[in-house]
């Protein structure tokens, strides 16, 4: 008999752990605001929602990703307007200083205005975006891209492109290299010519005195040259105009995907881990109930059995 009573002892202590076991994990459920606790409660679930989570991490990464490129665009694209605005203006100058009714002094007044166009574009090519890189200078972002030697202006960049990963799949570049921009330019006697050099040479052009027919044929011919250098100078900051919009176009695209996929992914965590409220509270209840329904059992069969003992 007392075998006996031990064994029952035994399994209604189990009945009551394995009900208070269940209850302190539906009350760690509901706490937690999580239905998947540990790995082995739901192994599958576990492993799906933690790949789901790493998916959404990268997807985050790639939203602060593109949200750096557009604004790394932005100012390149704001940079290219300015130096799309001096080109314009250099052109309409340079008509004017065809006027065969200006005289040297009014061709050098033209040339002042075209000197601090000629800093001015300097400036622009020098710029910085807001982490202090030179927007102009490839990979070599430190490292200031153009200087004036004297004798020219000197690019000291590389031709590379600063690549972004904007989403699992694409790359984009949020720079240009100030050799494509400034320098590689068609020029009108063949080969290329740099923004800078068409500047000065019709600077030079401008403040050269015409006195002879040999000189009006000079000026004649150094500013249809000067047009059609700034007007292939005009041309090739318009396409490069044109890429970065495009590209600015797709990261809006892929913010809008990334967006979309944000929301699937917080969907889908949600259905994997977030607790049933209403199911864990009703679950809760009937726990208790069970409880304390086993504990009354429990007790009820001791009384017996010590009573037989007795008896």
């Amino acid at each position: 008999m007392r075998v006996s009573s031990n064994i029952s002892y035994e399994l209604g202590i189990a009945a009551l752990n394995r009900q208070q076991s269940l209850q302190v994990r539906t009350l760690e459920q509901i706490s937690s605001g999580r239905s998947v606790l540990t790995p082995s409660q739901n192994p599958v679930a576990y492993v799906r929602a933690l790949e789901v989570s790493q998916a959404d991490n990268a997807n985050s990464q790639y939203g602060l990703n593109r949200q750096n490129a557009i604004g790394s665009l932005g100012m390149l694209e704001g940079t290219l307007s300015d130096v799309t605005s001096l080109v314009q203006n250099a052109q309409q100058l340079t008509v004017y200083a065809g006027n065969g009714t200006l005289d040297d002094s009014g061709r050098s007044a033209i040339a002042t205005q075209l000197r601090n166009s000629f800093d001015e574009l300097l400036s622009l090519a020098n710029r910085v975006d807001g982490h202090g890189q030179y927007i102009f200078s490839g990979f070599q972002g430190s490292t200031k891209p153009f200087a004036n030697s004297g004798s020219g202006v000197q690019y000291s960049g590389d031709e590379g492109l600063r690549m972004v990963q904007a989403s699992a799949s694409r790359q984009l570049a949020v720079n240009e290299s100030g050799r494509e921009v400034f320098e590689r330019i068609p020029a009108s006697a063949g080969g290329y010519q740099s923004m800078f050099t068409t500047l000065s040479d019709l600077i030079g052009i401008l403040e050269r005195p015409v006195i002879t027919d040999a000189d009006k044929t000079i000026l004649a011919n150094g500013l249809g040259s000067a047009q059609a250098n700034l007007s292939n100078a005009l041309d090739n900051v318009l396409r490069v105009r044109a890429s970065v919009g495009t590209r600015a176009n797709e990261l809006d695209t892929l913010s809008n995907s990334g967006d979309d996929l944000s929301i699937q992914y917080k969907q889908q965590l949600a259905d994997l881990r977030d607790v049933d409220y209403a199911r864990a509270i009703s679950d809760l209840t009937q726990q208790q109930a069970y409880l304390e329904a086993t504990q009354r059992a429990f007790l009820k069969v001791q009384g017996l059995s010590l009573f037989d003992y007795l008896r």
